[in-house]
C-alpha cells in the first residue's frame, strides 16, 4: 500500500510538472492570441474607417462647358457643335469627405469580440445558439464579429468597385484630354502662323496707312494746283475769248491792208505814162521793186524803226551822188517764215530821215498797216 502511494505519489508529480510545463506554454500561446487578437481588431477598425459608409448619391448635371468641335474657319458660328462628353461622365464620383464606417465604439468593439452569437434561452438566460445545420454553435449573425466583418468586407467590395469606376473615367478623362491638347496644340500652331501673317498684314497695313496719308497729302496738294489751274483757265478762257475777239477785228483789219496793199502795189507796178498820175506821198522817179535792206533797230513804243538799205537802192533814191533829198516814200516790211492771214507782211512804213554816209533811213510806222510789232532782222521791200 504505501509502495502504491508512493508511484501515486510519482505519477502525480511527474503529471503536475508536466500540466506546470504545458501550462508555461499554452501562457505564451495565450499571449500571443491576445495579442493577435487585439491588433486585429485595431487594425480592422481602422480599415473600416478608410471606407465610405455608403456609395456617392447621384448628383445633378452641372452647367459645364462643352468642347467645341466644330472646324475653325473663317464663317463665324453662333451655335457650334459641341462634344458630349459631360452627357456621360458621372459627376457623383466627385464626392469627397463621405462618412466612413465606425465600429470603434464601445458596443461595436464587444461585438467584434463576440465569436459566438447568442441567444436568450426559455429559462431567460443567454446562450451560444445553435446552427440547425451542423448543430453547433453558430458564428454568424446579428451581433457577432463576422457581421461587421461581413459590412467591412461588402463596404470594401464597394470600394474597390466604386474605385474601378473611377479608373474608367479616368481612361475617358484621359482620352478627353488628350484629344484637347492634340487640338489645342494643333489651334497654336495654326495660331503661331495666323499671327505671323497678321503681324505682317499690319506692317503692310501700317505701310499702306503711310502710303495713304502721302497720297492725301498729294491729293490736297492737287486739288490745290487744281483750283489755282482752274482759276488760270477761266483767265485764260477770259484772255481767249478776248484775243478771240481782237483776231476777229484783226481779220477785218487785214482784210482792209490786203485791199490796199494791192491797191498800192497795182499803183507801184503801174507804168510811167501821161495819163498815169503817181499818189501825192510816193516819189516822181520810178524805183524798181524787190528786198531793199533790213530793220536793224526797232522801237515799238515811239513807233519808228532803223533801216539798213542797199547801195544800189540808196542810189536810185538819193542819185549818183546821194545828194538829193529823201523822197517821203512807204516801203513795206515782211518777216520770212511768218504765217499769218496776211502771209509775211509785217506792216508798211514811210521814210522819214537818212544818214547818207551809212546807209541807214529812219522811218515811221504806219500803225494802221501793222500785223504785229516789227523786229530786227525784218526785211524791207519796195
Amino acid at each position: 500500500m504505501g509502495k502504491l502511494l508512493r508511484v501515486l505519489v510519482v505519477i502525480i508529480l511527474v503529471l503536475g510538472g508536466l500540466a506546470l510545463a504545458l501550462a508555461i506554454m499554452l501562457f505564451g500561446r495565450r499571449e500571443l492570441l491576445i495579442g493577435r487578437t487585439w491588433t486585429l481588431e485595431e487594425q480592422v477598425i481602422r480599415i473600416a474607417k478608410t471606407l465610405e459608409a455608403q456609395d456617392p448619391a447621384d448628383q445633378p448635371q452641372p452647367g459645364l462647358p462643352g468642347r467645341d468641335v466644330s472646324p475653325v474657319t473663317s464663317r463665324e458660328l453662333e451655335n457650334p457643335e459641341l462634344s458630349t462628353f459631360w452627357d456621360t461622365y458621372m459627376h457623383k464620383l466627385e464626392q469627397d469627405n463621405l462618412p466612413t464606417l465606425d465600429i470603434g465604439t464601445e458596443e461595436k468593439r464587444l461585438q467584434l469580440r463576440s465569436y459566438y452569437r447568442y441567444e436568450t434561452g426559455p429559462d431567460g438566460k443567454l446562450r451560444k445558439a445553435i446552427d440547425p445545420l451542423s448543430g453547433k454553435p453558430s458564428t454568424k449573425g446579428a451581433g457577432t464579429m463576422a457581421e461587421l466583418l461581413d459590412q467591412v468586407f461588402e463596404r470594401a467590395k464597394a470600394q474597390n468597385a466604386l474605385l474601378n469606376r473611377v479608373r474608367a473615367e479616368l481612361k475617358k478623362v484621359r482620352a478627353e484630354l488628350v484629344d484637347t491638347i492634340t487640338e489645342l496644340n494643333a489651334v497654336k500652331k495654326q495660331g503661331r502662323t495666323d499671327k505671323k501673317t497678321i503681324d505682317g498684314l499690319r506692317a503692310d497695313v501700317a505701310r499702306l496707312e503711310d502710303e495713304k496719308r502721302a497720297l492725301e497729302r498729294k491729293i490736297e496738294r492737287l486739288e490745290q494746283e487744281k483750283k489755282e489751274l482752274a482759276a488760270e483757265l477761266a483767265e485764260a478762257k477770259a484772255e481767249i475769248a478776248k484775243l478771240k475777239e481782237e483776231i476777229e477785228s484783226l481779220k477785218k483789219t487785214v482784210a482792209l491792208q490786203d485791199k490796199k496793199i494791192k491797191e498800192l502795189i497795182g499803183i507801184i507796178n503801174r507804168p510811167t505814162g501821161t495819163d498815169s498820175q503817181p499818189p501825192a506821198n510816193t516819189w516822181n522817179q520810178k524805183l524798181s521793186p524787190g528786198d531793199k535792206g533790213k530793220i536793224v533797230s526797232a522801237d515799238g513804243k515811239l513807233k519808228f524803226v532803223v533801216i539798213e538799205l542797199s547801195d544800189a537802192f540808196m542810189v536810185e533814191m538819193l542819185g549818183p551822188g546821194r545828194d538829193q533829198p529823201l523822197p517821203q516814200i512807204e516801203m513795206m516790211v515782211r518777216r520770212p517764215g511768218m504765217k499769218s492771214a496776211a502771209g509775211d507782211f509785217v506792216s508798211r512804213i514811210r521814210l522819214k530821215q537818212v544818214l547818207r554816209d551809212q546807209n541807214l533811213v529812219v522811218a515811221d510806222t504806219l500803225i494802221d498797216w501793222e500785223q504785229v510789232p516789227l523786229e530786227k532782222g525784218d526785211v524791207v521791200f519796195f
